[in-house]
């Protein structure tokens, strides 16, 4: 449905709530209240991550622990094929816009075709809240805040933390090209790297790879043997981290390459408890999705949102504090990333 259909039927409901309540009140002025009420009878909708990637499955419970206690009932939607993402998301956002939801939970994965969408639902007073990815842009597209990383920090801590390493030269593997959220974690490491007098190597391989364990173990196992003098690798999700580790088994260097990821699974803790992986930083997934459908709550109940970006990463997960993460995780599943 266009945007002007949208803001025409809204219109509508907010003259017939205004005319209800000034007959109850006999003409009394109005709070804001009523009229965010008359506009809230849409669903609750959530655009988010594919939940065939175990990182998105600490999102959705978040949302689902958030709704349960809350009493919201939303609908999480997303892709179930990851090959054609790019064109995906916004043919779902679009479809998300057309049900006139209360409010709107979006994940802006892709701002070429979903941030035009989502200028459009905001232009039409659908009220949205960008979580995840999209930091730089919910300003600009009339979002009410955004919750999530800091991708660029993200990634420069984790350059620090290898060039303190020692690392000369270090690989920057991007299974998800075209997201910028996580292209600015490659652009944060080797800004990091660059400053500490380090080469970087960046590499991608397709979205519709991103789960595939053998491709992307074959891909950096390529790139490390191509490349001998490859002392670190940054991945950008716990997936290919476990890939990374098994190319470098494969290539013999086990224990020569320092190895960083960004995100948790309970298989990632326990390789950086047994030292084989670096470190982890932690983007909180589980507060991205709790924190949306709370904002949520208290934006249509007293019309209060949070002012300015909630920053829920980077947390650095190390040999520091890592039996402590696992325990949380196997205790409550998920909580700290994929189990």
């Amino acid at each position: 449905m266009h945007s002007v259909q949208i803001a025409a039927r809204r219109m509508a409901r907010r003259a017939m709530a205004v005319a209800a309540v000034a007959t109850v009140l006999g003409g009394a002025s109005l709070a804001a209240a009523p009229v965010r009420a008359a506009e809230s009878n849409g669903p609750v909708l959530v655009v988010s991550g594919p939940l065939s990637w175990p990182f998105f499955a600490a999102v959705k419970q978040g949302f689902d622990d958030a709704a349960k206690l809350y009493g919201v009932d939303y609908q999480y939607i997303a892709v179930t094929d990851t090959a054609n993402m790019t064109s995906d998301y916004p043919r779902l956002l679009q479809q998300a816009i057309s049900r006139d939801p209360s409010i709107l939970l979006v994940g802006e994965f892709f701002p070429d075709g979903m941030d035009p969408l989502i200028k459009e639902a905001t232009a039409a007073g659908i009220p949205v809240i960008i979580h995840n990815s999209g930091q730089t842009l919910w300003q600009q597209n009339g979002s009410l805040g955004f919750i999530g990383e800091d991708p660029y920090q993200m990634g420069y801590k984790a350059g620090e933390i290898q060039a303190e390493k020692g690392v000369k030269k270090g690989l920057c593997f991007n299974q998800v090209p075209g997201n910028p959220t996580v292209e600015a974690r490659c652009t944060g490491y080797v800004d990091a790297m660059k400053k500490a007098g380090a080469e970087t190597i960046y590499q991608t391989i397709g979205t519709g790879e991103a789960t595939n364990l053998q491709s992307m173990m074959q891909a950096i196992k390529g790139t490390l043997q191509a490349n001998p003098d490859i002392d670190g690798i940054y991945t950008l999700n716990s997936e290919p981290a476990m890939s990374a580790l098994r190319a470098v088994e494969d290539v013999g260097k086990k224990g020569e390459i320092v190895i960083g990821t960004a995100d948790l699974s309970n298989e990632v803790l326990e390789a950086i408890k047994a030292g084989d992986i670096a470190f982890a930083m932690d983007q909180q997934p589980y507060l991205q999705g709790y924190l949306s459908i709370q904002s949520a709550v208290l934006y249509q109940k007293y019309g209060l949102h949070p002012i300015g970006a909630v920053t829920t990463g980077p947390l650095v997960i190390d040999s520091s504090n890592v039996d402590k993460t696992l325990e949380v995780n196997r205790t409550f599943t998920g909580v700290r990333g994929a189990s």
